[in-house]
C-alpha cells in the first residue's frame, strides 16, 4: 500500500468513525505499521490526520477541475460542483467534523480555508461567467450571492433542521437550490436548471 493509498483508507475510516480516541498505536496497529514505519512519514497522529485531510482537499480540487472542463456553462459547472460536494459530506459522520473542530484545530483551520479561499472564488467566478453568459442576472451581487451559496451547502448538511432519515435530501437540495438559483437567473438561466433538475439525483 502506497502512502496516498493509506491516507486515503484512513481517513475513510475516519470519517465514518470519528477521530475522538485516535492514538499512534491505534493508528500503527488498525493500518499495519511499525514504529519506524510510522515515523518515517509522520510526526505524530495529528500529522497523520493533517497529510490525509491535505490529500482529501487536493484530491477534491482536482475532481472539480474536471467538471469545470466538462460542463457547457456556468449552471451545469456550478450545479455538478455543488453536487458532487454535498454527495462526499454526507457520507461523513458529523462527529468527526465536530472532533476536528475542538480536537484539532489547526487542521479544522484547513477545512476553512478551503472554503473560505477555493470554494468562494470557485463558485464567484462561475456566477460571474454565468452572468456573462447571460444565464444570471446581471444586477446581482456576487459577493452576496457567493456566500449564500456555501452557506446553503451548510444548511442542507444540518442534521438537526434535515435529519437524513426523516427527509429526502435530493428533494431538500432541490428545495434549496432549485428555487433560489431560479430567483437570480434569467429566463435562459431557468431553462437550464429545469434541464439540470429534470433528472436529478443524489
Amino acid at each position: 500500500m502506497t502512502k496516498d493509498e493509506l491516507l486515503r483508507t484512513a481517513l475513510r475510516s475516519f470519517s465514518a468513525n470519528g477521530v475522538k480516541d485516535l492514538t499512534e498505536r491505534r493508528l500503527m496497529q488498525e493500518f499495519g505499521l511499525s514504529v519506524e514505519e510510522f515515523h518515517l512519514s509522520f510526526t505524530d497522529k495529528e500529522d497523520f490526520l493533517r497529510q490525509a485531510v491535505e490529500l482529501y482537499l487536493a484530491e477534491q480540487k482536482e475532481v472539480q477541475s474536471t467538471f469545470l472542463q466538462e460542463g457547457s456553462h456556468s449552471i451545469a459547472k456550478l450545479m455538478q460542483v455543488i453536487k458532487h460536494h454535498i454527495t462526499l459530506l454526507l457520507q461523513i459522520n458529523p462527529d468527526f467534523f465536530i472532533q476536528i473542530q475542538y480536537l484539532y484545530p489547526r487542521i479544522w483551520t484547513l477545512y476553512l480555508r478551503h472554503a473560505q479561499m477555493h470554494s468562494y472564488y470557485l463558485f464567484y467566478d462561475l456566477l460571474n461567467t454565468g452572468i456573462q453568459q447571460q444565464l444570471f442576472r446581471p444586477d446581482l451581487n456576487i459577493e452576496v450571492v457567493t456566500k449564500v451559496l456555501l452557506e446553503q451547502i451548510n444548511i442542507l448538511l444540518n442534521h438537526a433542521l434535515f435529519p437524513p432519515h426523516r427527509y429526502n435530501m435530493a428533494e431538500v437540495f432541490r428545495g434549496i437550490f432549485l428555487y433560489y438559483l431560479k430567483g437570480i437567473s434569467t429566463e435562459k438561466g431557468n431553462k437550464e436548471l429545469e434541464n439540470f433538475f429534470a433528472d436529478f439525483s443524489l
